[in-house]
């Protein structure tokens, strides 16, 4: 995931470009082709400068999309590529701007879907443990534990007892020893989530171990440890349980949201004025905002990214700026979080916020 510090720490202009890059018909390759002649004229049109297309068309060509329906977000200054991001499925509407700020709401908005979390994939013998912290940064490993005994034998007597003692000492031992794998990567992402796959057995006593650590722990039904097993049936379920994460999250979020506008003195306000004012005073602890009801509202901006005011009030020197840029890029560059919400949230002038303190 691309550093959104890092980008808004950067002088501009910038080149932001949001489009539909799937890959999902024969000729893909030349629609994309003649797709992305028709953006890098709109971005000449717009005043960017050849070096800043030069890059981007670049990025293009050493990246091409993988198979299937997607959207692209490319952000780039006259220096580098400062964010190349497969979105999930392609945006609503195509955006290529030339600005002073670049256009982060995209990849806030996947950024919001990245749930923290943990999935292993176990049997008696051994673990793989994929990771995603709230950054976007993946990991993974393969653990192997002692696996000597454990096959249960077919014949009985104190042999039988003896070597069925092993197999579940072994095997215990081996949990635990996952256990506290997951346990430590878990901390290390801050993950929300440990879902577990693989060996029915192995799963259950997996999160009996993990169970006494407090951790949301869920089963998966998909998934194997089993030579060239095919892997997508559990990444779809990987990705419909965090999407369902990340939407109970955002209930509780807009829940919260609503009780404190409700109260004569909570800490919430809605619309742009209240909200530009809150971001001045370095006072958002998360702003929200519907990318449809913000339209092309526009926003005086001040000469470093965190002093921002309502167009409606005068006597302040600043520049115009485009308020779907300049608000997200103020959010960030005071610590506030950012939630992108969807029309079923009533947001006056399409933006809220949630205060620190009154």
């Amino acid at each position: 995931m691309a550093d959104l510090r890092r980008i808004i720490e950067k002088h501009g202009p910038f080149a932001s470009v949001c489009f539909d890059s799937s890959h999902d018909t024969e000729d893909a390759a030349r629609q994309l082709q003649l797709h992305w002649h028709s953006i890098d004229a709109e971005l000449e049109s717009s005043g960017a400068r050849p070096r800043m297309r030069r890059l981007l068309a670049q990025e293009i060509e050493r990246h091409p999309p993988a198979r299937g329906r997607c959207g692209r977000l490319l952000i780039a200054d006259e220096t580098e590529v400062l964010a190349d991001e497969r979105l999930p499925s392609p945006p609503d509407v195509e955006t290529v701007r030339v600005s002073p700020l670049p256009y982060l709401l995209p990849l806030i908005e996947v950024e919001s879907e990245q749930i923290p979390h943990v999935v292993a994939v176990v049997d008696r013998v051994g673990s793989e443990l994929y990771s995603l912290d709230e950054h976007g940064a993946e990991f993974d490993e393969t653990l192997r534990g002692a696996d000597h005994p454990v096959h249960k034998v077919r014949r009985g007597g104190w042999s039988h007892r003896t070597i069925q003692q092993r197999v579940e000492k072994t095997t215990r031992r081996n949990l635990r020893e996952f256990a506290r794998e997951v346990g430590r990567l878990a901390d290390s992402v801050h993950a929300d989530i440990v879902v577990l796959a693989g060996e029915v057995q192995a799963r259950s006593d997996l999160r009996a171990e993990i169970g006494a650590q407090g951790r949301n722990v869920i089963e998966a039904e998909s998934g194997t440890l089993a030579p060239n097993s095919d892997p997508t049936a559990l990444d779809a379920e990987v990705r419909e349980l965090l999407h369902r994460a990340a939407a109970d999250r955002r209930r509780q979020l807009l829940d919260r949201f609503a009780a404190e506008l409700g109260r004569p003195a909570g800490l919430a306000v809605t619309g742009l004025a209240g909200t530009s004012s809150a971001l001045r005073a370095a006072n958002v602890e998360r702003m929200l905002l519907n990318r449809r009801a913000l339209g092309d509202r526009l926003v005086l901006a001040g000469t470093t990214p965190g002093p921002l005011i309502s167009p409606a009030t005068s006597g302040w020197a600043g520049e115009m700026r485009r308020a779907d840029e300049a608000l997200p890029v103020a959010a960030l560059a005071t610590d506030a979080a950012i939630t992108v919400v969807d029309d079923a949230t009533p947001l006056r002038d399409g933006v809220g916020a949630l205060l620190r303190h009154r």
